[in-house]
This record gives C-alpha cells, sequence and structure tokens, in this order.
C-alpha cells in the first residue's frame, strides 16, 4: 500500500513540475507551427492552458505512479541492491528504461525539443525511480 500511495504522489509532483514545461512549449511552437497556431491563437492565456494541461496531465501520471507503484511493491520482495543512493537499483533501471523509449524517439528526431524532452524525462526518472522508493520506505502505511 504505502509504494502505491508513493506512486500517486510522486504522479501528481510530475504533474506540477511538467505542466509548465508543456505549456511554454505549446505557445512557443505557435511561432513555427500553423497547427499550433490555429489551436492556441495569440490571445490564448497561458494560466488557463495551464489549468487545462495539468487536469489532463495529474490523471495521467497519477495513474502511471499508481502501476509504477505496483511494480515496486511487486520488486520489494526478495533481496534489494541499493548503489549510490539509490535504494531500488532494478526498480530506478525499469523506470530510466521506459522513460528512455518514450523520450529518445523526440530527442533523436527533433532537435529543437532535445533539451525539454531530456530535462523532463530526466525529472520523470528522478521522481519516479529514485524518490519513489524513499517515500515508500519512509511511509507508515502497511
Amino acid at each position: 500500500m504505502a509504494e502505491v500511495f508513493a506512486g500517486f504522489l510522486c504522479g501528481y509532483i510530475s504533474a506540477l513540475v511538467l505542466t509548465p514545461i508543456l505549456a511554454l512549449g505549446l505557445l512557443k511552437m505557435r511561432a513555427t507551427s500553423d497547427l499550433a497556431n490555429r489551436l492556441l491563437p495569440p490571445g490564448t492565456s497561458a494560466v488557463g492552458l495551464m489549468v487545462i494541461l495539468h487536469t489532463g496531465m495529474a490523471m495521467f501520471w497519477t495513474a502511471a505512479g499508481l502501476l509504477l507503484g505496483l511494480v515496486l511493491n511487486a520488486m520489494n520482495g526478495g533481496h534489494r541492491v541499493q548503489f549510490l543512493l539509490i535504494r531500488n537499483v532494478a526498480f530506478t533501471v525499469f523506470v530510466a528504461g521506459l522513460v528512455l523509449a518514450a523520450v529518445a524517439p523526440i530527442a533523436l528526431l527533433s532537435s529543437r525539443y532535445r533539451r525539454s524532452a531530456l530535462i523532463g524525462g530526466s525529472l520523470v526518472v528522478l521522481l519516479f525511480g529514485w524518490l519513489m522508493p524513499y517515500l515508500a520506505a519512509w511511509s507508515s502505511f502497511d
């Protein structure tokens, strides 16, 4: 139970952190993309866009956190290998692999969005792969 709640919390933190990055990226995209300019006309409020994006991202990232919490619960059994302040190395490598599979096409195909994709991916690995096992261990749920 502690792992699932830690996943939910990390998912919500991810939504809070990644929403402004995505919103600013979409607003900057208006200058170069005709489709983005039609979807987000020049009078579009950045705050309104962030509210809409945050609603969707909060649902997505908390659901992803719940699923990763179940995976962490399954991977916590048996012996755990700790290395360089990483509580569960196997889980961190698993999360890093998932993020790499999602971010690699963007980073390889688009030089314009490479930095944003790598920063966002690094934040997700940091929150889910590194912080989530610690949150689960520190909680009082059981």
